[in-house]
This record gives structure tokens, sequence and C-alpha cells, in this order.
């Protein structure tokens, strides 16, 4: 019974999560995320193979205009409007050891939210998306260093000319959590990760 229990609860306990078109001419596709259960629930978005935040999140994190840090407690999402909306980074566990560095959604019992995302032209659109809920939630500091060809990347495939935060690797308080056992582990860039202060 307590094993079927639990099974109904994490069926239950999720972040539902669809996207639509905001702006297709453009390239701009609105997620919603809904939390229908009685408590509150943190968790990060699994699409078209990779973690929403963890392919550009030096870039995101360095400059103001992304509205965007790292979280070190899992405080519930403020809703600013689709156009302004901005989730925090926190440090995503996997077996093994492994981590990443991804955007984190957090809501309240009952909670619906939404936000915007760029760069789906030339028939790309999101595939596959799931919010995978995060569990042992903690805060701690972590030493990262990031891989700066995701910088350049970014800049190629933007036109712009944005930089990566200073020092690298910065020291950084993050929340820090773990994904179901059988959540994908995929990092798309060569990160550093490690607990504790950089020496």
């Amino acid at each position: 019974m307590i094993n079927e229990i639990g099974m109904v609860r994490a069926i239950l306990e999720k972040i539902n999560v669809s996207w639509k078109w905001y702006d297709e001419k453009n390239g701009t596709v609105q997620w919603s995320f809904s939390n229908s259960s009685t408590r509150k629930i943190s968790g990060v978005l699994y699409r078209s193979g990779y973690y929403f935040g963890n392919a550009f999140w030096p870039v995101y994190l360095n400059n103001s205009s992304f509205n965007t840090a790292f979280t070190p407690t899992n405080s519930t999402l403020v809703d600013k409007g689709v156009a302004n909306n901005s989730p925090p980074l926190m440090v995503v566990n996997f077996p093994g050891g492994k981590s990443i560095v991804a955007f984190v959604f957090t809501l309240a019992p009952g909670q619906k939210w939404s936000m915007l995302e760029g760069g789906f032209v030339n028939g790309i659109v999101p595939e596959g998306p799931v919010c995978y809920t995060l569990s042992d939630l903690s805060s701690r500091e972590y030493c990262i260093k990031y891989d700066e060809q995701q910088v350049k990347d970014w800049d190629s495939q933007t036109g712009t000319a944005l930089k990566g935060y200073t020092p690298n690797p910065s020291t950084f308080l993050s929340l820090n959590g773990n994904v179901p056992a059988d959540s994908p582990y995929v990092q798309l860039f060569r990160d550093q990760i490690n607990p504790g202060k950089c020496s």
C-alpha cells in the first residue's frame, strides 16, 4: 500500500508543461507551467534533447537583460508577466556524481507561470518537453568553471558580442537538487562544477 501511495504521489505531484507560439514569425514560443498538486514543487525542463538553461547560462548570468541569477532557495516564481518572466539558475545533480547548471521552476500549489523562449526558426519546434521533479533540495557553495566555447557559440549564432562572467571559475551559492534516476543526463558543454569555494 505504501508503494502504491508513493507511486500515485509521483504521478500527481509534478509540474505540467506545455508550449504554444507567441510570435511564430520571429521564432518565439510561450512556455506554460502549472502545479495542480497540493505542495510546492521544483523542477527542470527537458526538451529537444537538453535541459532549458544549460546551453548558454554563463551569458544569461553575466548580462542583466536576461534577469537571472543562481538562487540559494527554492522560492516560488514571481509572475511579472509572460514577456518579463525569467527563472533562476541552480545546480542539478544526476546519479554518479554528475551535475549541470539549468533553470529551475518552483511553483506553489495551484500556481501557473509562463515565459518566452526564442530561437525556434527554420521549422524547429520544441520536442518532447517534460518537467522533472527535483528532490533533496539544499543550498551550498560551488566553484564553477564554464566552457568558454558556449559564449563563442552564442555570439556566433546571435551576432552579438556578449561575455560570460569573470573570473572563470567563480564561487556561487546555489540551490541544488536531484533529478529522478531515470532522467537523461545531458551536458552540452564541458563545464566544471565542484562543491566548495574556488581556491
